[in-house]
């Protein structure tokens, strides 16, 4: 493993070691500052000393061996009693139902705006919250929601923010926070999506040997009660028994628990329910910030007949929209890069929500093979006169994608192709994943080898085409050559073509 991943992680700890014994941020930032660059260059010497022992702990903690026996686990605890007190906070969360919000609307420019919208909240947004001054509007949106949320929280933080969820490290004393930061968040910018986020606290020990019982004495269930245990059912399936029981268990106490514990929480918080008055954060509502809009059954509606309209757009088609269904469309167009003479209808809505950075997949797809074979494979029918990737149009409507398909044999024309993929047995090998930085290095596997893979797909079996016949409702002209698909989403081990 990369020893900087590991290292990040020790710097991570270690802020929120910090934190729980009250340090002031404000000293500690500078501190923490100038330890990073130390750990970097893998020089302990140059490690400020009012951090030493601190980090002295957590790599401590990190080489610890695993007890085999509930003894062992006690003394433990009793020569680091530091490392036994010290809380963590740790939050998951990300949207949820999330094909209902993008598939709300059904015209292509409202899809795709919806999916990058969410995008960008996950990839961009979120991770700002860890990083004061990389995004202005983000810093000012937490101080004036969450004052005092990013004085706690720093890169290293982040455990992944990929595949449309964040998982996170945090200061204990901010876990709550954070994760109504979270939710409020998607709730603001989109106005209708689904989100979810829980935390919980931890103690430190916890991350290294998974969830402990307050006492630790000779009659706690560790490994030798679980070899007992082993053929019980509910202990089978809990622990993912196999023939080996010391790995099986050692698997499973771990890092892995915590998240598992997360993820449980997770589903329950999604699907409404109030958490019991003996578990944490039971003041936190089941929803924190439901979005509430006018449902009078004589106005008129949007073009996705959900919500009341509020103005009919000088667009092709003049639709009615809504504002949740006019910022898909504005986002939709930016990702397209549409000229600005085509987004001015949204300046005179005079709404102050900004769209922010947003991406496409089209501009990913053609980077992603710009100096192998796979470019001059899918550009081959191209004519001698157009011979620049950017000259080749993102498609504005379905019946575009289908209609380029009309010289195919047999004919198709007027039908469009959905691809839905998703990992094969993903839980079953995270269950084996023990520690953070191996959580992070997964998420990152995955989402380069997913997206690798459709752009490669695409680039082997698609060329561009001509629109013969442009959808009434778009700007397209006869005879402009576009790409023939669109990439809603991929996210994780999860697209959706």
């Amino acid at each position: 493993m990369d020893n900087s991943r590991k290292q990040s992680f020790v710097l991570a700890l270690a802020w929120c070691y910090a934190w729980d014994w009250e340090a002031d941020p404000q000293q500690y930032l500078s501190i923490f500052q100038k330890t990073r660059q130390a750990l970097q260059k893998e020089d302990s010497e140059q490690i400020p000393e009012e951090i030493t022992d601190i980090i002295a702990d957590i790599e401590e903690l990190q080489s610890l061996k695993f007890p085999h026996t509930s003894d062992e686990l006690q003394q433990i605890t009793q020569e680091l009693p530091d490392l036994w007190q010290a809380k963590i906070g740790l939050v998951y969360g990300g949207a949820t139902k999330i094909k209902g919000y993008v598939f709300e609307a059904a015209k292509l420019p409202d899809i795709r705006g919806a999916s990058a919208l969410l995008d960008r909240i996950n990839l961009i947004d979120l991770p700002a919250f860890f990083d004061r001054h990389s995004k202005p509007a983000i810093d000012k949106w937490l101080e004036a929601n969450f004052p005092g949320l990013q004085d706690g929280l720093i890169p290293e933080l982040i455990v992944y923010s990929t595949g449309g969820n964040i998982l996170a490290f945090c200061p204990a004393a901010l876990a709550d926070d954070l994760a109504n930061a979270i939710e409020k968040r998607y709730t603001e910018e989109t106005l209708t999506a689904n989100s979810c986020a829980v935390a919980d606290t931890f103690k430190m020990l916890e991350v290294r040997f998974g969830l402990l019982p307050e006492n630790i004495d000779h009659k706690t269930q560790w490994l030798e009660w679980y070899e007992e245990n082993a053929e019980n059912e509910l202990v089978k399936a809990y622990f993912n028994r196999s023939d080996d029981l010391e790995k099986d268990f050692q698997n499973r106490k771990s890092f892995n628990e915590l998240v598992g514990k997360l993820a449980t929480r997770f589903n329950q918080r999604r699907a409404g329910n109030i958490l019991p008055n003996n578990l944490p954060n039971k003041n936190r509502p089941s929803r924190r910030y439901p979005p509430m809009f006018e449902t009078h059954p004589y106005l008129v509606r949007d073009e996705s007949d959900r919500r009341n309209a509020i103005k009919k757009v000088k667009l092709p088609g003049e639709p009615y929209l809504s504002e949740v269904l006019a910022r898909k469309r504005i986002v939709g167009q930016r990702t397209k890069q549409e000229g600005s003479g085509g987004q001015s209808w949204y300046r005179q809505l005079n709404y102050r929500w900004k769209t922010g950075l947003v991406d496409s997949w089209v501009r990913r797809f053609r980077d992603s093979f710009k100096k192998t074979d796979l470019n001059e494979q899918y550009y081959q029918n191209l004519p001698d006169n157009i011979r620049r990737a950017d000259e080749v149009k993102e498609a504005k409507s379905l019946r575009e994608i289908a209609e380029a398909e009309a010289e195919s044999v047999p004919p198709t024309s007027g039908f469009v192709g959905y691809i839905y993929a998703d990992g094969n047995n993903m839980g079953g090998y995270i269950q084996t994943i023990k520690t953070p930085e191996d959580y992070q290095q997964f998420s990152e596997d995955i989402v380069a080898a997913t997206e690798k893979s459709v752009y490669k797909a695409i680039a082997k079996h698609l060329q561009p085409r001509q629109v013969k016949t442009p959808d009434p409702d778009s700007t397209t002209k006869p005879g402009t050559w576009i790409h023939p698909f669109e990439i809603i989403a991929i996210g994780g081990d999860d697209v959706m073509l």
